[in-house]
């Protein structure tokens, strides 16, 4: 793995930046960040939205704030909060599928609940099955940890498995949040594979290392930071800086995507944080600004390593 902070200023990078698509090479995964824990992902002609946060403006999303005082008895004040940076241009009609790892309002927002409705495939932890159902979604797909759900385009497929999700570490927190998912893609064309392990809001528990122990080392690892929550009764409910260097060291992926982070306030750490600890630490990290795509093309060389 390469051990220093990777530039992201590439060719796809740049067209990223002017709002274009990078060319689609055969067997190559390409992402869009898209702000908060938005990607775009394209493999091949198939398109796959995660976690999609499609408000903008002052008022992009009402949620509670768990970065406030509150009495955890009466939950947090809900408000308004603010978009940081503009929403890319999104073609919402060419999308295949929509992945949500759970349905916080800071994770699935009121835009994108009233703009995504209808029959398109909406993968959710089944504890949030019954909500996209009573939003007019008919075609969700529930997924326990372990359960897959698979799609195929032509020669390009595209299998997603459920994997566990544990928003806080703290036994008595994690009920009041729900259950989540992290999602572990694999992308297939002939006989070339990519697979990434998209973290959704969790810490690397011991539970959780145990599900991976099981895997081989990802060729993509996108955690989510920010250090939610420190500053409230909830205590942290995501991750920072320190955590996702440890998720990088022992996940050990060819390239780490780290997303959730800058686009909104209620995200606490910045950044900079994740780029200063990657360095210290010899990791490599992928930043690209709000918009920008990366390019991991399918080739053995990309394969992440065994642990």
């Amino acid at each position: 793995m390469n051990l220093t902070l990777r530039k992201i200023m590439t060719m796809s990078a740049v067209l990223g930046s002017l709002g274009l698509a990078p060319h689609s090479y055969a067997s190559a995964v390409d992402i869009q960040w898209l702000g908060g824990p938005t990607m775009l992902i394209k493999f091949g002609s198939i398109s796959l939205l995660t976690d999609p946060m499609l408000g903008e403006g002052d008022a992009a999303y009402r949620m509670g704030d768990p970065n406030e005082a509150f009495d955890l008895a009466r939950g947090p004040r809900v408000k308004e909060h603010k978009r940081l940076t503009a929403l890319p241009a999104l073609k919402l009609a060419q999308l295949d599928a929509v992945v949500i790892s759970h349905s916080h309002e800071d994770h699935f927002d009121q835009t994108a609940r009233a703009l995504l409705s209808g029959n398109r495939p909406v993968i959710v932890p089944p504890a949030d099955n019954s909500l996209v159902k009573g939003l007019g979604f008919t075609a969700p797909q529930p997924l326990a940890w372990g359960q897959q759900w698979r799609y195929q385009e032509g020669e390009y497929q595209v299998v997603i498995t459920a994997l566990p999700a544990f928003h806080s570490e703290s036994a008595q927190v994690a009920p009041l949040l729900g259950e989540g998912n992290g999602y572990w893609f694999e992308f297939i064309q002939g006989d070339a594979r990519t697979s990434l392990y998209w973290m959704g809001d969790t810490f690397l528990t011991g539970p959780l290392k145990e599900w991976l122990a099981a895997r081989p080392a990802p060729d993509i690892l996108v955690p989510h930071v920010g250090r939610v929550g420190t500053t409230g009764p909830l205590g942290q409910i995501s991750m920072g800086a320190a955590e996702v260097i440890e998720a990088i060291q022992f996940v050990q992926p060819a390239y780490t995507l780290p997303i959730h982070h800058s686009t909104y306030e209620l995200y606490l750490e910045p950044i900079s944080a994740l780029a200063t600890s990657a360095e210290a630490s010899g990791v490599s990290v992928d930043l690209p600004a709000v918009g920008s795509w990366m390019h991991y093309p399918q080739t053995s060389q990309l394969a992440g390593s065994q642990r």
